[in-house]
């Protein structure tokens, strides 16, 4: 019979839910317990959720003996704080991008779960989706050739803001580039490597938040990318993927929704849609089950080492870019 593995929510939330409901799609996982500073409102979240217990703080819930893994959904600005706090309760942990606010930090969890020999992940979709794992094979087959530009791309609008709330809040590390700017970049990193050159600009609020941020990165071999990210623009999300003999393009309408498009010259345009059972959040947690199911510290799919160098880079665009968190 197959491990049940009792999983832990910490800061009930937006993303949280939608974690939680896809969650319950995996025969090997079961959500125990929600963590938060405020019980009521973990009360509220576990009644939605049918989760069977509730804790008024983070320290109650890493402190509980039968929860073997904790999803972090706290914003990206305590992820080390959190992280490390589960870390050091012997939790496993998947923690939400942006797994920090520099590269620091993250180096400093990634340490801490190095040091305490436990399980650590970024909560990061896309390279887990059967599209990505597709686009990757079909790159890596030779069939279109070598990479030479790729563009990525998430944009939404539902202006007006309320400037005291997450995405605009300075102190809470709000701004289009550690929200939805980390998607595009990741793609560009995870098909083409580290950059050895990049620009970047940002439009900036009177606060100093990216509202729009847009960046272009050199490869080696003159391979290029760029990457646009904004709050004011309803452009979605998707990634464009040009190679020498063809193209590819990645896209999506939700975690559950996702399709590849491959372009080759004189024939129609393939489409591969995926069905929802093997796309969404829960393949996140299927992958960290997975791996403490063979006794694994880190996943292959999405390593250590893929976090500190996307959070590298996020560091140097917004040096670049004059971005600044308070």
């Amino acid at each position: 019979m197959a491990k049940i593995y009792n999983w832990g929510i910490l800061a009930p939330g937006n993303i949280a839910g939608k974690f939680v409901t896809e969650l319950k799609d995996l025969e090997t996982a079961r959500v125990m317990a929600v963590g938060s500073r405020d019980l009521p409102r973990a009360a509220a979240f576990a009644e939605t959720h049918g989760i069977e217990r509730s804790y008024g703080s983070y320290e109650a819930l890493v402190l509980d003996p039968d929860i073997d893994v904790i999803y972090i959904a706290s914003p990206h600005v305590f992820h080390a704080e959190h992280t490390k706090l589960c870390l050091r309760h012997k939790k496993a942990v998947l923690c939400e991008k942006a797994f920090g606010m520099s590269s620091l930090e993250v180096a400093d969890m990634v340490e801490t779960a190095r040091v305490e020999k436990v399980f650590l992940m970024e909560a990061f979709m896309t390279p887990h989706q059967p599209s990505y794992q597709e686009a990757r094979r079909i790159i890596e087959s030779g069939l279109l050739g070598e990479i030479r530009h790729l563009h990525g791309w998430f944009g939404f609008n539902r202006s007006p803001y309320d400037v005291s709330r997450r995405l605009f809040n300075p102190k809470l590390g709000g701004g289009a580039l550690l929200d939805i700017g980390l998607y595009p970049l990741f793609d560009a990193l995870w098909f083409m490597g580290e950059p050895i050159q990049t620009e970047a600009f940002a439009d900036l609020t009177d606060l100093g938040i990216d509202q729009s941020v847009t960046a272009s990165m050199l490869f080696n071999g003159g391979k290029t990318a760029t990457i646009f990210a904004s709050f004011f623009s309803a452009v979605g999300v998707g990634t464009d993927i040009y190679c020498e003999k063809g193209a590819l393009r990645l896209r999506r309408t939700s975690t559950l929704d996702q399709w590849l498009e491959i372009l080759l010259p004189g024939e129609p345009v393939k489409t591969i849609h995926y069905e929802q059972s093997s796309c969404g959040l829960k393949m996140e947690a299927a992958e960290v089950m997975k791996c403490l199911g063979e006794n694994r510290l880190e996943s292959a799919v999405m390593s250590h080492q893929s976090s500190l160098l996307l959070s590298d880079c996020l560091d140097q665009i917004r040096k670049i870019a004059g971005i600044n968190y308070q």
